[in-house]
């Protein structure tokens, strides 16, 4: 897509309909891959009926069996819902396609997640993606048919990556992730309830992954977390010892 490496991934999908139709938005928007979690759906006569010039797609979707290998080798992904959390789910703070779209200007590979027809995604596959994205709507009734999610969503990365401009190189996800673990390590030392270290962590990801720092910004702040790790290590060990 314009020069980026953009996958849709699918998890559950349910409806042969709905799968041809997203084969033919893949190939609308000149998508990369199309990935399948899990189908309930098969890629039968039906699904290449309504993907009709787009068979093509359906012919070399990549079926895996979890959410974790369809994420791997992306530089930043985004889970899709309608549902938006209250104040204190981390977890459920989305953004806009467009502010999605303006960030992922900066990444290489970039992957979008779409959940079941019937229910979406649950907690457990958000909490894998890096964002979450939802969809501006009516709030009396905000969900969308999953194939014109994926078209809402789609459009917006396209518009955007056709006339953006980038003007630094973010932070390659190595980085990131060691950031993170940093990050993770230190939680870990100190807050013991498993339901608030999650909370934590949600909150870190959800703003290092907003602000998108560049090389420079993100070396300083491994810098940093690095030594906080290690600070936090030592005070454990002398607590340890003094009891």
């Amino acid at each position: 897509m314009l020069g980026k490496y953009v996958r849709v991934i699918i998890v559950g999908i349910e409806g042969e309909i709905n799968l041809g139709f997203i084969a033919r938005l893949v190939k609308n928007f000149d998508v990369d891959d199309l990935y399948l979690v899990s189908p309930v759906a098969k890629i039968g006569d039906e699904a290449k009926r309504f993907a009709a010039k787009a068979v093509d797609v359906l012919n070399k979707v990549v079926v895996v069996e979890s959410i974790d290998e369809a994420l791997k080798g992306l530089d930043i992904s985004a889970c899709t819902s309608a549902k938006i959390g209250e104040e204190r789910d981390v977890l459920r703070h989305p953004m806009t396609p467009w502010d999605f779209a303006n960030l992922a200007l900066t990444k290489n590979k970039i992957g979008i997640v779409f959940g079941r027809e019937s229910v979406g995604l649950t907690r457990e596959e958000i909490a894998k993606c890096d964002l979450l994205v939802t969809i501006p709507a009516n709030p009396e009734y905000p969900v969308l048919n999953l194939s014109h999610a994926v078209a809402t969503i789609l459009y917006e990365l396209y518009k955007t990556f056709s006339k953006g401009q980038v003007f630094y190189e973010a932070a390659d996800r190595g980085i990131i992730d060691r950031i993170i673990k940093y990050f993770e390590g230190v939680v870990t030392k100190l807050e013991t309830d498993e339901r608030r270290r999650n909370r934590i962590l949600a909150s870190f990801k959800r703003i290092l992954f907003r602000a998108n720092p560049d090389k420079a910004e993100a070396y300083n702040l491994l810098y940093v977390m690095r030594k906080i790790y290690v600070k936090v290590g030592e005070r454990s060990s002398e607590a340890s010892n003094n009891h």
